[in-house]
């Protein structure tokens, strides 16, 4: 017996509460869109159609959230966009964590393979990072990490990820009291503390707003063989510089391609999530997956952070 395949539909309502209604295909004049209502002109693919009459000023709602407010007349099954939608301010009730709700640990703990670090935490990757706390010194992280691929240290030592610059735009002239300091301060420490890194090398120029030394005194940093630092400046000159830093890199080789992967729970995992920049598509494919992957970390004790 032949089974007729389920036809895709032409629209969606993302909540019940929505003015509007997404195009998941081009729909032409006429076409059908959810029970008798049918398109009023073309509508581009991912675009939106009006689910029911909508008077002009009236708030109109997507996701169940207010968008807008219409700027004309629109008829059901008309084309809603920039030229009948407008901003406009209106009441808000933002309702913080109204619709949060705790995650049921999981049944089954599961694993990965990862590099375990001495402070207990794990990495899902093994590099050596080469970070620079002022823009003066990017090209010098830059030149080393070249040095490091001409010299074969990668080759060498196949257990290493990468050797990789991290560098910035910032750290000179900098207020040490103000928010672009703690910004620029929090995320080096981030970089230097995270577990993918096996060791990292901190250069500077010397007489930047952002001393290496006042960051080591603030965190407790140590110099050791997975944490060295160095300034432009102090070793005397660029070539000087890439050179003492690639001494420094074939000295952290060997630690870091020791570490190997072993088991780990996924309590250990952290998700990174960045919004690409949204698009028509985003709060219905990749926000709601990467939404249900998060929950299915956070029930293994893990975490995740947008």
């Amino acid at each position: 017996m032949n089974v007729a395949a389920p036809v895709a539909p032409r629209v969606l309502r993302l909540h019940a509460e929505d003015d509007v209604l997404i195009a998941v295909v081009r729909l032409d004049e006429g076409q059908p869109l959810e029970g008798a209502l049918l398109a009023l002109r073309r509508i581009p693919r991912g675009h939106k159609a009006a689910a029911h009459a909508i008077a002009a000023g009236a708030p109109v709602r997507k996701f169940g959230q207010v968008i807008g407010v219409a700027s004309a007349d629109i008829a059901a099954g008309d084309w809603v966009h920039e030229h009948n939608l407008a901003m406009a301010d209106f009441a808000r009730d933002y309702a913080f964590g109204q619709d949060a709700r705790p995650v049921a640990a999981a049944d089954i703990v599961e694993t990965f393979e990862g590099f375990h670090r001495e402070n207990g935490k794990v990495g899902t990757r093994n590099y050596i990072g080469i970070l620079t706390s002022v823009n003066c010194s990017a090209s010098v992280a830059r030149f080393m990490a070249e040095a490091a691929k001409r010299d074969g240290l990668l080759e060498r030592y196949p257990n290493i990820d990468g050797i990789i610059p991290l560098v910035h735009g910032g750290g000179c002239a900098l207020d040490v009291g103000g928010e672009g300091y703690e910004v620029l301060k929090r995320t080096q420490w981030g970089y230097a503390a995270n577990p993918n890194m096996a060791a990292v090398i901190m250069v500077g120029l010397g007489c930047e707003g952002f001393q290496i030394a006042r960051f080591k005194e603030l965190y407790g940093i140590e110099e050791n063989d997975r944490f060295r630092s160095m300034t432009i400046q102090e070793v005397g000159g660029t070539r000087k510089t890439v050179d003492q830093g690639l001494g420094v890199l074939r000295e952290m080789a060997p630690l870091a391609n020791a570490v190997t992967r072993a088991p780990a729970p996924a309590s250990k995992l952290a998700l990174a999530l960045q919004c690409g920049g949204s698009d028509g598509y985003s709060g219905i494919t990749a926000n709601p997956a990467l939404g249900a992957a998060a929950d299915l970390l956070a029930a293994q004790g893990g975490a995740a952070v947008l």
